[in-house]
């Protein structure tokens, strides 16, 4: 092959290789980069995506948590007052019933207690006859009895006297006089003894009470 023809042959090769390169798309590679990174992309936002929906559903949850747990302490405050209002409605009813049983015979008692001071009032009274004095020794023995009797359920006599201050707690005023011979608040006079049934009074003592006057300021006309 001659120089020529060698020359002719090296440029249709290279006019071949132009055309080929002319016909080439510039943008192929980087659609085939771009193409390569889209998967990762895709991957990445699906993670975050996917990390976002359980970070809500880990929030939901937290929530629902925090409020079965406000329920759980409203329902054992509930509970516990509840439970403490049965402690006391029990203990209450428990007292009531000791209170029933330690009372029990007050009723009685009570009722007894006027018998009893008309049998003493006879047995005092002065006998007209030997006859009647035995029939109040006979009375006296039956409200000795019945006093022994009244005792063994509670039944105790208040211890008052003239010459006492007087206890509202346990004492009636039915009278007030002003006798210089007592001091002011000063029992001069017992009416009706009385009694107290265990810790409580059943009937106050009947008395009357001394209540001095106080002398009475003079009031001066102005001349």
């Amino acid at each position: 092959m001659s120089e020529k023809e060698k020359k002719d042959d090296l440029a249709k090769k290279l006019e071949k290789e132009l055309e080929d390169l002319q016909n080439v798309d510039a943008t192929d590679g980087f659609e085939e980069e771009k193409e390569d990174k889209k998967p990762e992309e895709k991957k990445k936002e699906n993670k975050k995506e996917k990390k976002s929906k359980e970070q809500e559903k880990i929030e939901k949850l937290e929530l629902e948590v925090e409020k079965l747990k406000a329920e759980v302490a409203n329902w054992k405050n509930e509970y516990l007052k509840a439970h403490a209002d049965s402690q006391n409605f029990q203990k209450r009813i428990n007292d009531q019933a000791i209170k029933d049983r330690k009372y029990a015979s007050q009723g009685v008692v009570g009722n007894l207690v006027g018998p009893i001071d008309m049998l003493v009032q006879i047995v005092n009274m002065p006998a007209p006859t030997p006859e009647v004095a035995n029939y109040q020794i006979g009375f006296q023995m039956i409200a000795n009895q019945l006093v022994d009797v009244l005792k063994g359920e509670g039944l105790a006599p208040i211890e008052a006297k003239v010459g006492d201050e007087f206890d509202p707690a346990k004492m009636q005023a039915v009278e007030t006089v002003n006798d210089p011979e007592f001091e002011n608040n000063i029992i001069t006079k017992i009416m009706q003894p009385g009694y107290m049934y265990k810790d409580r009074v059943l009937r106050p003592v009947m008395v009357v009470v001394n209540k001095k006057e106080e002398p009475k300021e003079e009031i001066k006309e102005e001349k």
